[in-house]
């Protein structure tokens, strides 16, 4: 994080703008939200509380198992959800474990509020407008190590069981690493995890599955106009044929190309982050 001082006409001017380099230290806030689907009508919304960026884990929760193949289903196992966020990088693993023999269940046993639907997953809300700091196309990579990481509509688990169920699946068909997963929204970042299926169709009594969704933050850098990832005296130039009109150059959003924008890029002078 750098916070930009200039020193102007023997007074000092402080601008109410940061340019950050990194995530470290910084307050941000965690929620999930599952839009309605077959098995969550009414959607869930829950507010996980306040975190700080830091070293180790900031959240972790476990939730059940369920078989939905039996009356009043019964838990069968559990999932642990833990979230890190790093100085460049936000890292989600699930761990899963199912305590009975699946050879003796149907096969279709799972917990299916994670079924896909418009949003299924965690949004991290920051005092601060993201889009000035993160470049867009962030990409979701997720990973399992035990099975191929697919969509629920890769495998078409619900046939024979509904076929409602079912076109609901294949109508909410997202990929597994589609650019629209990761969205920023001014100050909030939506992780979308719907309809990912990793190791739930091959669990074994027992054995613990982990699968992981991880971003590795790319930051922006305003101030350089050019995008050759440097900040330089082309950068002043372009700025400097902008002013007083809108446009890229607009570093502060005010609407117009001025003296804030200029301290902005002088600020963030020299090898983007």
């Amino acid at each position: 994080m750098r916070y930009t001082l200039l020193l102007v006409s023997g007074s000092v001017l402080t601008l109410n703008s940061f340019v950050y380099s990194d995530l470290w230290g910084l307050d941000f806030n965690l929620s999930s939200e599952a839009t309605p689907s077959p098995f969550l009508p009414a959607g869930q919304a829950e507010d996980f509380g306040n975190f700080q960026v830091g070293p180790g884990d900031e959240w972790s929760m476990s939730y059940p198992v369920y078989d939905f193949q039996e009356v009043g289903a019964p838990v069968i196992g559990q999932y642990t959800y833990t979230l890190d966020v790093g100085a460049d990088y936000i890292e989600m693993t699930a761990d899963w474990i199912i305590w009975d023999d699946p050879k003796t269940k149907d096969i279709y046993e799972s917990y299916f509020s994670l079924l896909p639907g418009e949003f299924y997953g965690f949004h991290l809300d920051f005092n601060f407008d993201l889009t000035d700091v993160l470049a867009q196309n962030q990409q979701l990579v997720v990973s399992s190590n035990n099975a191929p990481v697919v969509h629920m509509g890769d495998l078409n688990l619900f046939e024979g069981i509904s076929d409602f169920v079912e076109d609901f699946v294949d109508q909410n068909y997202l990929d597994p690493q589609d650019l629209s997963r990761v969205v920023i929204l001014n100050d909030r970042l939506d992780i979308n995890l719907q309809g990912l299926a990793w190791g739930m169709y091959w669990l074994w009594e027992e054995v613990t599955y982990t699968e992981t969704a991880r971003i590795d933050l790319d930051f922006a850098c305003p101030g350089d106009l050019d995008g050759n990832g440097f900040v330089s005296v082309n950068d002043v130039l372009q700025l400097l044929a902008s002013w007083g009109n809108q446009g890229p150059e607009d570093l502060d959003g005010d609407g117009v190309v001025g003296v804030n924008d200029l301290l902005l890029l002088i600020g963030s002078w020299g090898i983007c982050p």
